[in-house]
């Protein structure tokens, strides 16, 4: 691999890490308020990401499997930006369901 080929795929690199590094930075200022912290927590209880996927249709599973997959990449993300509140959303999810 030639110098410039290597120069282009690391300057790549770090344009994807710091676009990550902002989507996070931003997460974290919603996550700060509360009012931020409720509607996080609504996107991630309408994705159905610690429910289990219900029905016998096909065509219900896959779309609540589409759904709790996007749901997850929210989680994730939460999850990457503060790790204590991704928990502490999953136990409050469990007190209130179980």
């Amino acid at each position: 691999m030639s110098q410039h080929a290597f120069d282009k795929r690391r300057e790549k690199q770090d344009a994807e890490k710091s676009k990550k590094d902002q989507r996070l930075e931003d997460l974290r200022l919603i996550l700060a308020s509360a009012a931020g912290r409720r509607y996080i927590k609504g996107m991630v209880e309408f994705h159905g990401v610690f429910q289990a996927i219900p029905g016998t249709n096909n065509v219900e599973i896959y779309k609540a499997m589409g759904r709790r997959e996007a749901g997850l990449r929210i989680y994730g993300e939460i999850a990457e930006a503060d790790a204590e509140l991704a928990q502490k959303m999953f136990v409050e999810y469990l007190r209130r369901n179980l």
